[in-house]
């Protein structure tokens, strides 16, 4: 009972902290999370290479070896003169996103203290660095887009870690710590059966990770590794064995278990687990129970049947001018409708389209509840500057639907970050969503989606209802309607974008609204 009461203490502090969390700002909605775009990513490694960069520039102004310099220029993968290109290659990867996260909020500030005490070093410019720092809400955010990676796409997690993503393998590995961290967050989520996984990896890096000098600076992360690993692995059995019992039993029953347990004794348990032979058993016992998938993930692997008897063609008779420049268009699905243009957004715009990113936002699903962290579905901005290429767009935009609406409307400019997403949803009003400007120019009756990036893997464009997948292809636009021609909701056109495995994904979004289409669409008799 004593010790029932002790659990529920932590878990009273535990929310006590969330709350004043909150209180402190720290869940303010209104900061710019890092990882949830690829834009945020490329400002967060810059402050990572300003804080280097600025160690090398006083280590040569001072000509003397700055002690552990190299250490820590090798701890965050540091690299002279990296192009645009590389840099957004890098950051595109989510293990290096997730670590880039993991490795600033955590390690960059006890990296600052120890440079200042050790070195007398007193910048104004690295202590303002360290203030730019993600916050916890920002790397959590990581950890979980690289769980809903994992899961979506069925990864096993020794795979994911080592590099091996959806069967193509990169030169990079997840780092001792960031398994640590990973396995950490799935505990504290209750996911016993991820954090076993996460451990057990961890476990076996540990010999390989073991540098005296990163645990003085920066804390030994094996101090709980042990127990940690048997706590999430015990729940779990326990909990597979009889799901009657709750997880909550369990953990009270190993904490129990475990309170008495010598140093000693658990590295003898540790080894015995490591084993070959039970080892081998652990493994298949992890990987034993999965979740069955859902359609969404069915079409986010890819896995949805090719729809027969769909065409290709050059599109010309919806405007005057396509009979000048017809448009190549591509059948997607015939009944709801949905078709993609190729080629009809260009390197020159989709640079200018860019430049919209400056002052982009949070983007949210869900509502707002001030007792939960919300899930970033991207960073997404309004294009609303005049612009000639905006109206070009616009135009053809009209060309390609033959529908009617302003050439100096606004269109979304979206980057997407470290495993977010966008659950099934409709475009018209549901739920508890209404769409801007419903009153007065009707609900969103079609819409355009311009994909501004090729995406190597993940990222589809998916409508669950009708089992259909589409991936990006940079220049190409999907165009899909969400209402019947007599205004009422196609549940047909619930739609979702899967995570992103590897890439930077950009998209250009228009919403067509029904009541400007009154003469030009009428209802069918």
């Amino acid at each position: 009972m004593r010790r029932y009461v002790s659990l529920l203490a932590v878990f009273v502090c535990l929310a006590d902290i969330f709350v004043k969390g909150i209180n402190d700002g720290l869940y303010d909605e209104s900061i710019e999370r890092y990882s949830s775009s690829t834009v945020g990513l490329l400002k967060l490694l810059n402050v990572e290479q300003q804080f280097a960069d600025s160690l090398i520039r006083f280590a040569k102004q001072q000509g003397k070896k700055v002690p552990a310099l190299g250490a820590y220029l090798s701890a965050v993968d540091y690299k002279l003169n990296s192009s645009p290109r590389e840099k957004v290659e890098y950051v595109s990867n989510p293990l290096n996103a997730l670590s880039l996260l993991r490795r600033t909020h955590e390690d960059l500030p006890k990296w600052h203290a120890y440079f200042k005490k050790a070195i007398g070093i007193n910048f104004e410019s690295l202590d303002k660095l360290v203030e730019k720092v993600p916050s916890l809400v920002d790397l959590m955010s990581a950890m979980k887009g690289i769980k809903r990676i994992a899961n979506i796409y069925d990864l096993r997690i020794d795979d994911l870690a080592e590099g091996l993503l959806h069967g193509k393998q990169y030169n990079i590995r997840m780092t001792y710590r960031d398994l640590i961290a990973m396995g950490n967050l799935m505990f504290q989520q209750r996911d016993y059966q991820a954090a076993a996984k996460w451990y057990r990896i961890a476990y076996k890096r540990e010999l390989e990770d073991r540098y005296e000098l990163f645990n003085e600076i920066l804390g030994n992360p094996s101090e709980n590794l042990y127990r940690q690993y048997i706590k999430s692995l015990f729940v779990y059995e326990s909990y597979k064995s009889n799901p009657l019992h709750s997880v909550e039993e369990a953990l009270i029953a190993v904490e129990n278990s475990m309170a008495d347990i010598s140093q000693e004794e658990l590295y003898k348990l540790m080894s015995n687990l490591n084993s070959p032979e039970n080892d081998v058993e652990l493994e298949r016992g992890l990987y034993q129970t999965k979740t069955p998938a859902s359609k969404f993930e069915i079409g986010c692997r890819g896995l949805y049947r090719r729809k027969p008897k769909l065409v290709c063609r050059y599109k010309f008779n919806t405007t005057p001018f396509l009979r000048l420049a017809p448009m190549k268009f591509e059948e997607i699905n015939i009944n709801p409708y949905i078709g993609m243009y190729h080629n009809v957004l260009y390197d020159s715009e989709i640079e200018v389209l860019k430049e919209q990113s400056t002052n982009m936002a949070n983007g949210y699903a869900d509502k707002r509840n001030d007792s939960e962290i919300r899930d970033t579905v991207a960073r997404h901005a309004w294009w609303t500057d005049t612009s000639a290429i905006r109206e070009r767009i616009n135009r053809r935009i009209e060309d390609m639907t033959g529908f009617n609406f302003s050439k100096t409307e606004m269109l979304q400019v979206a980057n997407y970050g470290v495993g977010s997403y966008f659950q099934p949803h409709f475009d018209y009003t549901s739920d508890g969503f209404e769409t801007p400007d419903v009153s007065a120019l009707g609900d969103r009756l079609a819409s355009i989606l311009f994909y501004a990036s090729d995406v190597p893997q993940g990222g589809a464009t998916v409508f669950p209802e009708i089992k259909v997948t589409v991936f990006p292809r940079k220049g190409s636009s999907l165009y899909w309607f969400n209402l019947f021609d007599d205004g009422r909701p196609d549940i047909r056109s619930q739609h979702s974008v899967c995570p992103v495995i590897n890439g930077d994904r950009w998209t250009l979004t228009k919403w067509i609204h029904l009541l400007p289409q009154m003469f030009i669409m009428p209802c069918k008799s």
